[in-house]
């Protein structure tokens, strides 16, 4: 197939892919390896099944021609294919060192010199493939045999998948293998003169956004208007994309979210509704056409902002900001890392634009407090999560900062959304706390509003059990089942109760874990918490009764201290 569009295709058999004059090469801005044990599965079973004569197709690679100078190879940079190519070449590595194990040298060099390595005029030797950076050194150890170097672990899980299964073949059940997959699997090999081609034909190709995630397909999308348009500046569309890749995909499980979040956040294109993962990318394209039709922004300035805001995406996600005093810095950071605790994920749409909008610290500091008493009632009431918290968010965003008060309509607005004293209480009242940092920081609160008291390092303490969790199941603690005087199942319901909880150093929650409760007070008496220690000049017993008075009266602290 040819054109004017400057593209070529011709389907090849792998060895004809690998044997070309050229060097492959994956940009960094692609995504990273991530074929899985369902695609390796599928080639090795293919490659089993196959009969003499027959042949198996791949799959496609499109490919954008790149010179190189006077004797260096030629470059295909690889825009679609570097899963199939990837695992081939792993694939062939591991066969290239069952041969040398099994002796046979000559059809191991013939692999690497053949098909892993290629040569310049000047005998300069390059990867027949070179990944991004994130996956090179990974690969380049696959490539070279050198297997316990690899640190990447989808890398090395492939190498791990097909090494056990050729371990196992003979050398000429290796033979057999080898030459199916050279002779007998074939690529469209598609070859573009010009980017433009390129990413159109690999749109046209994943439309439906097969083995792809959303965010391959945008950067496909953005790559492919900037390469048509002579009016943009494509090397600066390029290197703002490649410095969010580089701020997120190392990073962050789930890049795609940083991209919800950002849509939802920015101020504009004005994006008040949710981006759930499902719709990004359709989402992506009707914000680049607002941006490509608007008269203040452009597509290389919207690209420089999002590069911008991941940055700061990052910096909020480490609790790592940078941005005023050091003094803000250090209690921005802390008050992030309690966010944190709380479990604020979805949040960071609202976090990103309140960094954009505010330069004050003590600002900031003002509004993340009213996030994190609007976030602390909704967990605990067990509101649901998902699409209701990223509409709030997105709403506010679109609303409240335009205003001349906008910390104080963001609290009005989500006074009007969170549980209401009642719910509140009730979650706290009624029902066992997860036993995580979120309590450990509730606690931590109340310690410290409450009982004037100081925790400075969490993490020197740990959530301690009045009763223990394990009252009736362990036989040490008989004297609790006479104190508590109630059956298993009743127990069981009280036991992760807020009131049956307390901080205690870790040193003395050791100690103190197992025993009854008037031995436990000696512990507590000498606690760096006021509350541990009120807790032994308070009660005489611990039963049922004071685990519920206790719990009814820290609801009633939590309500006053996480109240808008």
């Amino acid at each position: 197939m040819s054109g004017s569009l400057g593209i070529s295709a011709n389907e090849d058999t792998v060895e004809s892919v690998l044997s070309r004059n050229y060097r492959y090469t994956v940009p960094d801005y692609q995504r990273q390896y991530s074929w899985g044990e369902e695609q390796w599965r599928a080639l090795w079973e293919d490659l089993q099944a196959l009969d003499d004569g027959e042949t198996h197709f791949l799959g496609s690679i499109v490919v954008i021609e790149r010179s190189s100078g006077l004797n260096d190879l030629d470059r295909l940079e690889v825009v679609d294919g570097q899963q199939r190519m990837a695992t081939i070449l792993t694939m062939l590595a591991v066969m290239r060192q069952k041969y040398l194990d099994e002796g046979e040298s000559g059809q191991a060099d013939a692999i690497r010199n053949e098909y892993l390595f290629e040569q310049d005029l000047d005998q300069q030797e390059y990867q027949n493939l070179t990944l991004s950076r994130y996956d090179n050194d990974s690969f380049s150890a696959i490539l070279n045999c050198n297997f316990g170097q690899v640190d990447n672990e989808t890398l090395n899980e492939a190498l791990e998948f097909f090494g056990s299964r050729i371990h196992g073949l003979t050398v000429e059940e290796t033979d057999t293998l080898r030459k199916r997959l050279l002779s007998s699997v074939t690529l469209v090999s598609i070859e573009c003169t010009e980017e433009q081609s390129a990413f159109r034909l690999f749109e046209t190709l994943n439309e439906r956004g097969l083995e792809l995630s959303s965010v391959d397909l945008m950067k496909n999308h953005i790559f492919s208007i900037a390469a048509q348009d002579d009016d943009i500046d494509y090397e600066a569309v390029k290197q703002s994309w490649q410095t969010t890749v580089d701020n997120t995909v190392p990073y962050l499980n789930k890049p795609s979210r940083f991209f919800r979040h950002y849509i939802m956040s920015a101020p504009a294109p004005d994006y008040p509704d949710d981006v759930s993962d499902y719709k990004l990318y359709d989402t992506f394209q009707g914000i680049i056409s607002d941006v490509r039709e608007s008269d203040d922004l452009t597509l290389e300035s919207y690209l420089a902002d999002v590069a911008n805001q991941s940055e700061l995406y990052l910096q909020i996600v480490n609790a790592d900001i940078d941005r005023y005093d050091h003094g803000g810095n250090e209690a921005i950071n802390e008050k992030l890392t309690h966010l944190h605790h709380i479990k604020s994920v979805q949040a960071r749409t609202l976090l990103l634009r309140i960094f954009r909008e505010f330069d004050n610290p003590n600002k900031v500091m003002e509004a993340l407090g009213v996030l994190e008493r609007f976030l602390v009632r909704w967990k605990v009431a067990n509101y649901a999560t998902g699409g209701q918290l990223d509409r709030i968010y997105s709403e506010l965003c679109s609303t409240v900062f335009d205003e001349s008060e906008p910390i104080e309509e963001m609290r009005g607005y989500l006074r009007g959304k969170y549980p209401s004293d009642a719910e509140f209480t009730a979650g706290i009242e009624n029902k066992r706390v997860k036993l995580n940092n979120r309590t450990k920081y509730m606690l931590k609160r109340i310690e410290e509003v409450h009982y004037s008291g100081n925790v400075d390092r969490m993490e020197d303490y740990d959530i301690e059990h009045i009763a223990p969790r394990s009252a009736y199941t362990a036989t040490r603690h008989s004297a609790w089942v006479t104190a508590l005087n109630t059956t298993q199942a009743t127990f069981e319901q009280h036991r992760d109760r807020l009131g049956n909880l307390t901080l205690l150093e870790s040193n003395k929650n050791i100690r103190a874990s197992n025993d009854p409760f008037e031995t436990k007070k000696s512990e507590y008496t000498t606690s760096d918490i006021a509350m541990t220690r009120s807790v032994a000049e308070t009660y005489d017993n611990w039963n049922l009764d004071t685990i519920q008075e206790r719990t009814s009266e820290l609801a009633e602290v939590a309500l006053n201290i996480w109240s808008l």
